[in-house]
């Protein structure tokens, strides 16, 4: 009878509380307040408030007050701690998805293998290319900022064919003496080559952020560098052409 009652309290608090609030009249009344040292809640009361209608206000305010549900969530119960096993699942799931982001897996694939590997197999010499590698110079041109540094080359091809050149794909490879790579650059495809003639190109390519070994062009002796032309293909003047590895 008792739990009740209390419940009727509860329910008919509620709307009576609202009703004082609603009020402007009562609350410009407002003279007085109590606050409860356990709640921290300010009960005001009217000057005039009749002894008994008192009473029953302050019986539902606590019984509304102290109901199951505030209780409850005064005193929560505390979550568990993880194990560590736990944590360390909850670690290796985090790094797992840090590295499926695209930007970060394209980034690791690029700079994992250059860090992991000692030596860039020897390329396979080409005796039969149009084209072959006179001479080249280097200059490392460095930026106000690190992505902004540039290899600066000069390279200098001769045509070894019998008729004039108009387009090359080729890259040049530059490797340590123990055949580890420094940098490859792409040829500048758009330069013409008189047959027996050569030709000169000089242009500058990024220095990639990626892998710090491309800084070590601006320390190594030029003798301890081995350049190595690799022609994939050419179109002749006549809009013949000679691809690598096939069959001419």
């Amino acid at each position: 009878m008792t739990i009740g009652r209390a419940a009727a309290d509860q329910a008919g608090a509620r709307p009576y509380l609202q009703g004082l609030a609603a009020s402007p009249r009562l609350r410009r009344s407002l003279t007085a307040g109590l606050e409860t040292a356990e709640t921290g809640t300010t009960v005001m009361l009217l000057p005039k408030m009749k002894p008994r209608l008192f009473s029953i206000s302050m019986a539902r305010l606590i019984a509304c007050l102290f109901a199951p549900g505030i209780l409850l969530a005064e005193n929560p119960s505390p979550a568990p701690t993880p194990s560590i096993d736990e944590r360390v699942s909850d670690l290796e799931l985090r790094i797992q998805a840090i590295e499926n982001i695209p930007v970060v897996s394209f980034a690791l694939k690029l700079h994992g293998p250059t860090e992991q590997s000692t030596a860039t197999p020897a390329p396979t010499p080409q005796s039969d290319s149009p084209l072959e590698l006179v001479s080249w110079e280097y200059r490392f041109k460095e930026g106000q900022q690190s992505y902004q540094n540039r290899h600066a080359f000069t390279y200098v091809l001769k045509n070894v064919a019998g008729k004039p050149i108009k387009l090359v794909h080729g890259t040049l490879l530059f490797t340590d003496l123990l055949g580890e790579k420094v940098v490859a650059i792409k040829l500048n495809p758009d330069v013409e080559y008189p047959p027996g003639k050569t030709a000169s190109t000089s242009g500058e390519w990024d220095v990639s952020t990626l892998n710090p070994g491309e800084r070590r062009m601006g320390t190594m002796n030029h003798d301890d560098i081995k350049a190595t032309l690799l022609i994939q293909g050419v179109a002749f003047d006549d809009n013949s052409t000679w691809i690598a590895g096939k069959q001419q």
